[in-house]
């Protein structure tokens, strides 16, 4: 039976497709397949970036500064090293753009970042490698979809890219060493 945080993570997780403007895509991503994004403008890929890149960040400091399992802090502190340095070129992108990204979260990041906090020790760890597990894949395709007219945000996205993937990839291997 899924659990009460479990069910929240999903919902949280399929409501991104319907922000991106996909609503038809959140049944297929809540059940594990990441939505397509399509036609996103330069300021909008800005937001949802530095939303994205946020949320992973306090994540990642919230794993950090408490008793975790040793794989789960070790990529928190990967992502956060990654997640700061993409905070300064998204807000460098903004300003170039005069776009003042928003200081709170979208609602299901900032639902996610809720759900992790009360949790601790082996709990803590096994929920931020789902997180992570699950975020990282939308901010892929979040990056594909960069809008191809705005060459500095094609930049950004293939230059970013190739990390996100890696640390999907050390993020599997983390969920998988903490168990089921």
């Amino acid at each position: 039976m899924m659990r009460r945080s479990s069910l929240a993570l999903w919902a949280a997780l399929a409501l991104n497709s319907m922000v991106l403007g996909h609503p038809e895509h959140a049944l297929a991503q809540a059940a594990g397949a990441p939505a397509p994004v399509q036609g996103v403008d330069a300021a909008r890929f800005l937001s949802l970036a530095h939303s994205l890149n946020a949320m992973q960040a306090r994540a990642s400091e919230l794993v950090a500064s408490r008793d975790t399992r040793p794989e789960a802090r070790s990529l928190a502190t990967a992502m956060l090293e990654f997640r700061r340095a993409l905070g300064a070129k998204l807000d460098g992108l903004a300003r170039e753009r005069n776009l003042t990204l928003p200081t709170a979260l979208e609602f299901e990041h900032r639902t996610v970042l809720e759900n992790l906090e009360p949790l601790d020790a082996l709990e803590l760890s096994r929920r931020y490698a789902e997180v992570e597990v699950q975020a990282l894949p939308q901010e892929l395709q979040l990056y594909r979809a960069a809008p191809a007219s705005d060459e500095s945000l094609r930049a950004l996205a293939n230059d970013t890219a190739p990390t996100i993937q890696q640390l999907l990839d050390d993020a599997g291997r983390t969920r998988q060493s903490l168990g089921p």
